[in-house]
């Protein structure tokens, strides 16, 4: 979790093997059960955006050779 940002309490209904693994993990990791549980969530923010940023490259083939070029330009311009 980013530093100063407050926390808030969430209540959740898991199967009991999931809850042991959670607190099994959490036993483990700096921040406990908790602190598990939010490096999951930054870990699938985390895929979440690679995979954005490959649909886009994907989806622009040349985004990376025409930054460049706009880039050669204006440094000859300069």
């Amino acid at each position: 979790m980013l530093r100063g940002m407050s926390k808030v309490r969430a209540t959740f209904s898991l199967d009991s093997d999931t809850n042991a693994r959670i607190r099994q993990c959490g036993s483990r990791h700096r921040g406990g059960a908790s602190g598990y549980i939010a490096e999951l969530v930054r870990k699938d923010q985390m895929r979440e955006a690679v995979a954005q940023l490959e649909q886009f490259h994907r989806a622009n083939p040349s985004y990376a050779e025409d930054s460049e070029a706009e880039l050669t330009a204006a440094q000859a311009e300069a």
